[in-house]
């Protein structure tokens, strides 16, 4: 497997800091391999945990031979099946690489303040129930006022995540809580999110 093979399989970007090439290839646990193979149906093709770590480890050498700084980064599933549900993407081994390359970003300094994105059907379907949305004719000028918000954060030199969120998990959220849904706890909700999903205790 030649080098462009090998980068389409792994995710591959610049490092903005460094320059370098950087490959990132994500490891799950020993203890939860099975678990993975039930749920990223990919891995069932492997026949134990040693033949898929096997698998990473040739990925991490032909890229190094490529030239790519390659970055093992460990992932916990539950993280992951959470971002795959938000983002709307399927379990496999490439999107679980890309889970990995993204915690690689997220986990350097500063921490960046989540931005909580809503999908428009769920906009409407919670327009007169959720007061984060009452102010706001329709989802355009929802849109709109969420994109000057981070036009401007992003002005005064914060980092900022746009993070998806499922509002109707937002709204139960706050329902055990007895927390209002304003705006304010919609962001706050999508932090407690992104601190669950870059949590690095838990990998």
């Amino acid at each position: 497997m030649g080098g462009t093979d090998l980068e389409a399989r792994i995710q591959t970007f610049v490092d903005p800091q460094s320059h370098a090439h950087i490959g990132v290839i994500a490891v799950i646990s020993e203890k939860e391999f099975v678990w993975a193979q039930v749920v990223i149906p990919d891995l069932g093709a492997y026949s134990g945990y040693q033949d898929w770590l096997d698998s990473r480890e040739g990925f991490q050498i032909g890229l190094a031979m490529a030239g790519v700084d390659v970055k093992m980064i460990s992932v916990s599933l539950s993280p992951f099946l959470v971002w795959s549900r938000l983002t709307g993407t399927q379990p496999t081994e490439r999107t679980l690489d890309a889970f990995a390359s993204m915690l690689l970003i997220l986990r350097r300094p500063p921490v960046p303040a989540a931005l909580a994105v809503v999908k428009r059907r769920e906009f409407e379907a919670y327009a007169r129930t959720v007061e984060a949305f009452a102010p706001h004719a329709d989802f355009e000028d929802w849109a709109r006022h969420r994109a000057a918000l981070q036009s401007a954060a992003a002005d005064s030199g914060a980092r900022i995540e746009p993070l998806p969120v499922h509002v109707d998990d937002f709204v139960e959220w706050g329902q055990c809580l007895r927390e209002r849904t304003s705006e304010a706890m919609l962001d706050r909700y999508a932090a407690l999110i992104l601190e669950f999903l870059t949590d690095e205790e838990r990998s």
